[in-house]
């Protein structure tokens, strides 16, 4: 059935005229010991001007993957929400020491709008990898990690997320119009949900916006500090699109806007659940490493 309603309407737009498709073409067999792309996929495969799209990958045996088009460096398994304006084309590198393998994904746009025409653009920001990470509480200790992770641990000590953003490639005069926290691209460890009944829950997923600086900055005043609200969310069931409008803040002030009229160069969240932990000896968290900002704006 699902077949059928995408295709009926496509099939109309083909015989109109209005789009052409490219030929899918799988990847070529890599050779002996580089590395293996076994799926790169984009849903919905046809869009409209302006809508989201979810790029999907599974690659083995590699030391670091990429997608062009802004999307940048990538887990080797993953997904990215992107907004094409017109028909795009993603290629994903992945590389080892042996060499590397490419495949491509288009995803259509129907009605596509040229960014100078519509008067709006988007920008898909994503995590600067070694600016964000997490704390752990321990009574007066913090530890550090590198994974982007909030939620508690198996000694039910609680972890916030830290997430840093780079705005420069933002014009100085942008008029921000909107700005979303994508998480789509999250890993559950455990039961985090808002749902979990067993021992309690975590509570709601709480965003601040707090410039904390650099990574090896990040400790006690990081994880305490007092910091306005950009949203929260309630994790339910962790099986699909993870979005929240973090355009303003809870004092009503357009967050990126007054960073960028600041000339501050990074956009910064700190996330945590409401309950430190829901007390069941057991590593609940959700990690946010390919998170990403998507910020539309103008230029006047």
């Amino acid at each position: 059935m699902k077949k059928l309603l995408v295709l009926v309407p496509l099939a109309a737009l083909l015989m109109a005229g209005c789009i052409s498709l490219p030929v899918p073409v799988a990847p070529a067999a890599p050779a002996a010991g580089q590395p293996v792309v076994t799926t790169f996929a984009v849903n919905p495969a046809v869009i409209s001007a302006g809508q989201n799209a979810v790029l999907g990958w599974v690659v083995t045996g590699a030391q670091a993957v990429n997608i062009d088009n802004g999307i940048g460096p990538v887990p080797l398994n993953g997904t990215t929400s992107v907004v094409p304006f017109s028909t795009t084309t993603y290629t994903l590198t992945a590389v080892n020491q042996s060499g590397s393998t490419t495949a491509t994904v288009t995803a259509a746009v129907v009605g596509s709008v040229p960014v100078q025409q519509s008067g709006e653009r988007t920008a898909i920001l994503n995590v600067v990898a070694n600016e964000s990470g997490s704390l752990v509480k321990s009574g007066a200790n913090y530890a550090r990690s590198n994974e982007v992770c909030a939620g508690d641990n198996p000694a039910n000590q609680a972890s916030r997320a830290f997430l840093s953003f780079d705005l420069t490639t933002l014009p100085p005069t942008a008029v921000i119009k909107q700005a979303v926290l994508d998480l789509t691209g999250y890993t559950v460890i455990g039961n985090p949900t808002y749902s979990n009944a067993s021992w309690g829950n975590m509570g709601a997923l709480e965003i601040y916006q707090y410039q904390y600086g650099s990574a090896g900055s990040l400790g006690r005043v990081a994880y305490e500090a007092t910091a306005p609200m950009v949203g929260s969310v309630k994790l339910i069931d962790l099986q699909g699109p993870l979005a929240v409008d973090v355009t303003l803040d809870d004092r009503g002030e357009n967050l990126v806007q007054k960073l960028l009229s600041t000339a501050q160069g990074r956009c910064q969240f700190r996330l945590g659940f409401f309950t430190s932990t829901n007390w069941d000896s057991k590593a609940d968290m959700i990690c946010l490493d390919g998170a990403v900002l998507k910020i539309t704006y103008s230029v006047p």
